[in-house]
């Protein structure tokens, strides 16, 4: 059941990741369309925190500060090889929303398929982008739409009774609800793995569609983690020119699936700015990340580096990539330590 502010707040009282602390809300509204520490870790939690149950995703975001309405719908077709989750929070005063995509499910054969599923679909007039991407992307597209439309006429996504609204199957009403206090001023849109690919795409969608363009003026920022190319030159290069500006693709160190799909499947090119992992958190870098040569070398490499990470001995060996380097957690750990040292540094050039 949806759990009041007030008792939020109570729950919430000391902890170390406060959202008072962050004010991730006011960041978020003025932010112009920039890269935010704040920004990137808070988004990096929703992206690893989509994978749990959207209730537990709602009480993270709450827990940050961001107390929020949360829509929540998951598609699924196996026949065609196409799951899709996606979740839009929504803040209670209407001023903010993160569009949250969710990643391959380890465990699950049919996702593990949708993202291979690198042949070429047409989008528009951008040409081809990864199959398995479109077919992630394409069922949802309506029922989200539909919910930041609302959201841009300063209403609310979830039901009249306040709940959160999780449905497998949505109907085709909308939802009702109060006028809030906000139309929507900020979106971001996030994602891991191949969550990232289906919030790039989207972002897309929303430069490209006219039906989205009212929805343009208020995408701040599309925060990305592990996420694989997704579409040809071509694509790329016009996802550049409209909204690269606003794409920002977190690789952590030697990440398997930012590096998918090989060139033997086609060339497959990234846009956006791509921050790199390091001592010192997110590094924006000049130099895209490599290609894996062949998907077979590709998995024989991988599980060598998975056993790597699991015997102390060979900890030191070095390896060209590691599905364990793709690890939710690993992402959120890199983007703590970048708001840790950012703060550290606004603290010296204040005294």
């Amino acid at each position: 059941m949806f759990v009041t502010n007030v008792e939020r707040r109570e729950e919430r009282k000391g902890s170390p990741a406060s959202g008072r602390a962050l004010d991730l809300l006011g960041k978020m509204e003025r932010n112009e369309r920039e890269y935010d520490e704040t920004i990137a870790y808070a988004l990096s939690l929703a992206s690893a925190w989509s994978y749990a149950d959207p209730q537990a995703l709602h009480d993270v975001m709450n827990s940050l500060g961001f107390e929020n309405r949360s829509y929540a719908v998951t598609l699924s077709n196996d026949a065609v090889s196409a799951r899709t989750s996606a979740s839009l929070l929504q803040h209670v005063d209407g001023s903010a929303a993160i569009l949250c995509f969710r990643g391959t499910e380890p465990a699950n054969t049919g996702d593990r398929l949708a993202d291979t599923g690198v042949e070429p679909a047409r989008l528009h007039a951008w040409k081809a982008v990864q199959g398995g991407v479109y077919r992630g992307r394409e069922p949802m597209a309506r029922y989200i739409a539909c919910r930041l439309k609302r959201a841009m006429n300063g209403q609310s996504v979830v039901d009249e009774k306040g709940e959160l609204v999780s449905v497998d199957a949505p109907a085709g009403s909308d939802a009702t609800g109060e006028p809030l206090e906000h139309r929507l001023k900020a979106l971001y849109i996030t994602g891991h793995g191949l969550g990232g690919a289906l919030a790039a795409l989207a972002a897309a969608m929303i430069f490209e569609d006219k039906e989205h363009e009212g929805i343009r003026d208020a995408v701040r920022g599309v925060y990305t983690y592990g996420q694989p190319r997704i579409g040809n030159e071509i694509f790329a290069r016009r996802c550049q020119d409209t909204y690269g500006r606003l794409l920002f693709r977190h690789i952590h160190a030697n990440d398997l699936v930012p590096m998918f799909p090989p060139p033997s499947i086609g060339r497959f090119e990234p846009f956006g700015h791509e921050l790199r992992s390091s001592a010192a958190g997110w590094v924006f870098s000049e130099q895209p990340a490599r290609r894996a040569d062949t998907a077979p070398f590709g998995s024989t490499v991988d599980v060598l580096a998975w056993v790597k990470q699991r015997l102390p001995l060979v900890r030191r060996l070095q390896r060209p990539f590691s599905s364990d380097d793709h690890a939710p957690h690993r992402y959120v750990s890199v983007s703590q330590r970048s708001l840790r040292l950012r703060r550290s540094e606004l603290v010296l050039e204040r005294t």
